[in-house]
């Protein structure tokens, strides 16, 4: 029994040829080797959403089922529903469901089995191209589908699930049940309805909240889908992973509607931190910003970056030191998120270079001598300790922040490598904070932190 397409020629191109050019005009090319398991990508309209949703799906991971989680625009349940579909048709041809599958779900997880929810739900449909224009190359029928099985190399059957009224723990219990041998798509949306530039701030928020786990902090106004990137988030937070940005914007940035526009966003998931992905994908990348942010300013200039990585336009606190022949000339940075990190890094370079009150302005003829590097904070944790001989004890390797009245220090991780004492270590912070090395108090606080370390080993002596 197959499932028709509905929104083709309204939500999508009807004809296969105009369909797989528009698809394939939202193609970016990029050098990221890597592909996940998980994603999540809005579902509107093409014209509108189209983008957003292929820099998501190119990071996809083919394997034998894809799971397509959405929520359900129409009808009322409870937890989730699954089809009794065969194939479900668009106008590149059927994707198989994985009957079995949906069989064992239901056994497994408080469901209902209904093929009228589905028929009229376009947050699984629009998904469906793209897996096709990814995967396979040309059209093809339900017949044709399972005679090219051997051409193909391996056979992708499609799991659809709507989701209801239930707990996102369902929704990251499923993910975990099938993920050695799945790939998962969360189908959502983000704010809508508001104004141009409050939906930019509720988005950047919501983003903020995918990208750091803080899970507690969503609220139902953020995301039509927000149950399934629930799910995925609390997956991630419960597997070590993270949540890597590849796109974001919104609806008034297509049209000229700026008063009642929709959010877009996609991310792929990163069996790791966003530290180490950055390390790993971007650190030539960021050097190379922070250079040539110092070389601008000391001309005169401003740099101005003419691509970005979307991972960098995550909030994000940085401290970029600058050297001289081993010798510290400059170190600034900031110890909490507040703007891009991208933006985050060309501000403290620009501000080690230049504005670092113990130093004078770097001058343009030192640029030649620089060597820069940049350090990129995780999240900050308050350390709870009973005295200073616990508080010793929980210190390395982390940065460390302290804390007393208005008085504030902070030594990044690198620091271990010149005060590797951890009592030396605190008492020199201490007198950083303008405290005496012997202070201690009942009101005194500490916070931890990891960094990644970036150094330009080109100009490193």
């Amino acid at each position: 029994m197959n499932k028709n397409a509905v929104f083709a020629g309204t939500f999508y191109p009807a004809e296969p040829e105009e369909l797989n050019n528009l698809l394939n005009s939202f193609k970016e090319e990029t050098n990221l080797e890597f592909k996940s398991k998980a994603i999540i990508v809005p579902h509107a309209g093409y014209i509108f959403s189209g983008h957003a949703a292929m820099s998501g799906f190119q990071h996809l991971e083919a394997n034998e089922n894809i799971f397509i989680i959405a929520p359900s625009h129409h009808e009322e349940f409870n937890n989730i529903a699954l089809p009794e579909y065969t194939y479900f048709d668009t106008p590149l041809g059927s994707l198989e469901v994985n009957n079995r599958l949906i069989k064992e779900i239901a056994e497994k997880f408080p469901c209902i089995i209904a093929n009228e929810i589905f028929d009229n739900e376009h947050a699984i449909e629009v998904q469906l191209p793209f897996i096709q224009n990814i995967f396979y190359t040309k059209k093809q029928s339900a017949a044709d589908f399972v005679k090219n099985l051997k051409n193909l190399g391996h056979k992708i059957r499609i799991v659809p699930i709507l989701v209801g009224k239930c707990d996102f723990r369902l929704i990251s219990d499923l993910i975990s049940a099938y993920w050695e041998n799945s790939s998962f798509v969360i189908s959502s949306d983000l704010s809508h309805f508001y104004n141009q530039n409050e939906c930019r701030k509720i988005d950047t928020y919501t983003a903020t909240i995918i990208e750091t786990g803080r899970i507690d902090r969503f609220e139902p106004e953020q995301a039509c889908g927000l149950i399934g990137i629930k799910g995925l988030v609390d997956f991630a937070n419960k597997n070590n992973s993270t949540l890597i940005r590849t796109e974001m914007y919104n609806s008034g940035d297509i049209s000229n509607d700026k008063e009642r526009v929709v959010g877009y966003g996609s991310w792929f998931l990163y069996p790791s931190s966003r530290n180490d992905f950055i390390e790993k994908f971007y650190s030539k990348t960021i050097l190379n910003i922070a250079r040539e942010t110092i070389t601008l300013a000391a001309k005169g200039g401003n740099y101005i970056p003419t691509s970005i990585p979307p991972v960098l336009t995550e909030y994000g606190a940085s401290f970029v030191t600058i050297k001289i022949n081993g010798e510290l000339r400059g170190c600034i940075g900031s110890i909490y998120p507040t703007k891009p990190l991208i933006l985050d890094i060309i501000d403290n370079a620009k501000n080690a270079a230049f504005q670092d009150p113990r130093f004078e302005p770097l001058g343009e003829e030192e640029l030649s001598r620089i060597e820069i590097s940049v350090s990129i904070l995780s999240a900050i944790e308050k350390i709870d300790f009973k005295d200073e001989r616990d508080l010793l004890s929980k210190i390395y390797p982390y940065g460390i922040i302290i804390a007393e009245r208005d008085r504030r220090a902070v030594y990044l991780p690198v620091v271990w490598e010149q005060l590797p004492d951890r009592e030396i270590f605190l008492n020199s912070l201490k007198e950083k904070a303008g405290l005496p090395p012997t202070y201690f108090s009942r009101t005194f606080e500490a916070y931890k932190f990891s960094a990644l370390y970036l150094e330009d080993e080109e100009h490193a002596i």
